[in-house]
Formats: C-alpha cells, structure tokens, sequence
C-alpha cells in the first residue's frame, strides 16, 4: 500500500541554516537504486489555516502583502507554527491577530502537504464558526485589510486573482468536504 513505509533510507541529516520558523536541512540518503543521494529541503513545524464562517454565510476574507512575490493576495488567515505549538491554538490566534476575530466553535476540516518536494510542512485548515468581532494585532511585518463578503463571492475573489493562493483554495476544497459531509 503506497505509503505504508518509507521508500528511501536516511544515511545522515545536516542543519544547514536556522531560524524561528524553518530548518534548511541536507539529508543523505539511499536511492531505490541504492546508491547514495542528497535532498535538501525545509524542516518545518507546520502552518494553520481558518475559514471564518459567519451565521449569515459571510466568510472574512484578507488582502495580505506578499513580500516575496511583491504581491497583495486574497487569502483566508494563515500562519506559521513554532515546534511545540498546537495547531488549535495557533489556528485562534491567527484568526485574532490577522482578522480580527474570536470563534466559539471550532471544526478541524483537515490537511495537507503545500510543497511536498521542497518541505515536510503539513497544514491544518480550521472552520471557525459563532464569531465575534475584536482589534487585529498585527506584526510590523505584516500588510493585511479584512474584507467581510459572502462566502460565494470570497471564492470568486480567490480562484480570479492573477496569482490564487493555494493554501486558501485548498482550504475552500477541506471546507466543501466538510460541509457535504455535515449535510
């Protein structure tokens, strides 16, 4: 069964660089064939991300600047994890500090792997729902307007932009899963 075990067998890792959020890290490893190879790649804790979800039908979207693509992007709130933190609570806390918002009932809607060849990052989307407004608290490093609309029109404003975020679109996929299934 794919994914049952590990293909590859890990012959030393190396941290190349570190900082509070990524590891670069260099493995040496054997091949299928079974001469030795090198993959680097980024160690990371994680992300979380959260679709606000308002009685009425109105999502909360973010235009977010992207510094490293020189962008502004519609996204859902979206954030790093640190080791040790749970993905609940930096879910919270990214709703909060980038939306502006609480929740009083919370959903996991599930998972999945953004950069799957560059990164072992696994991120959680999160339904966030009974919302109450509060003030943003955002980073010096950090550019982000909220915009309350239909959840209708939040998708139409993800997947029209020139450059849609993936992480968002696949938390409007988790999302649908999770509310056909709740049907």
């Amino acid at each position: 069964m794919p994914g049952s075990s590990r293909p590859f067998s890990t012959i030393s890792q190396e941290v190349l660089v570190t900082n509070s959020w990524h590891r670069y890290c260099l493995d040496r490893y054997t091949q299928t064939d079974g001469t030795q190879g090198e993959y680097y790649y980024i160690d990371m804790p994680g992300a979380c991300g959260v679709i606000p979800l308002f009685e009425d039908g109105r999502t909360a979207l973010l235009q977010v600047d992207r510094y490293v693509l020189g962008q502004r992007l519609w996204e859902f709130p979206i954030g790093g994890m640190k080791d040790g933190d749970e993905p609940a609570d930096v879910a919270a806390r990214e709703l909060r500090e980038e939306a502006g918002l609480l929740a009083n009932r919370w959903d996991e809607l599930g998972k999945f792997a953004p950069y799957k060849g560059v990164s072992n990052e696994i991120t959680r989307f999160f339904l966030a729902r009974d919302l109450t407004w509060t003030e943003q608290e955002l980073e010096a490093s950090e550019g982000i307007s909220v915009h309350p609309m239909p959840l209708a029109q939040a998708r139409q404003h993800l997947l029209d932009q020139d450059l849609p975020d993936g992480q968002s679109i696949t938390g409007l996929v988790l999302l649908d899963r999770f509310l056909a299934r709740e049907d």
